[in-house]
């Protein structure tokens, strides 16, 4: 029991304002309560006790479907605009796979174009190291590894003479920042 409300009020409160995924876990078990649940927006219903792996699998399957979607509208998206990024002097031409500074080619690894491509299309945020581990090199994040580092090290002395830089964020990841 929640104090002073219920998680169906909670429901409705979240899905007015939000499309973020609920999972209702609850003692309420009759069949009414599960579709009160369901119609009032929840993602899935879980009723006490139950199994914590089918739990952990149900936030999965949310997760993928979240990345469908994501890439669905991703895809969407990048085929109604140019397939160009520019972030200081710095320009990405996706279509071709060239990178240019200045009317001047930038050769670069597949792997260093990646995740510069990834950076400038995450450029509001700081990029963890793990993220960049699992969409570049497709590795899980339980991977030792300084393959994210490395590549970062031999992009940064190549961008070295554009205006934009790769900053470390400390014991997290990466940014991209134009500079000063």
């Amino acid at each position: 029991m929640m104090p002073g409300s219920s998680g169906f009020e909670v429901c409705t409160k979240l899905r007015e304002k939000s499309t973020v995924p609920i999972i209702m876990l609850t003692a309420r078990d009759t069949d009414i309560d599960y579709i009160t649940g369901i119609t009032l927006g929840s993602d899935d219903y879980f009723t006490k006790p139950f199994s914590p792996m089918s739990l952990v699998m149900r936030v999965k399957s949310i997760f993928r479907r979240i990345e469908f979607e994501k890439k669905q509208n991703y895809d969407k998206y990048s085929n109604s605009i140019d397939m160009e990024l520019k972030f200081g002097d710095v320009i990405i031409n996706k279509k071709n796979k060239i990178v240019t500074s200045k009317n001047v080619n930038i050769d670069l690894t597949p792997n260093e174009y990646n995740l510069l491509t990834y950076l400038f299309e995450n450029i509001d945020r700081a990029v963890s190291r793990d993220e960049l581990l699992n969409k570049i090199w497709g590795y899980d994040i339980e991977v030792e590894t300084r393959a994210a580092d490395d590549t970062v090290k031999r992009l940064r002395k190549k961008i070295l003479n554009t205006n934009i830089l790769i900053e470390t964020v400390w014991g997290f990841g990466f940014r991209l920042k134009e500079k000063s």
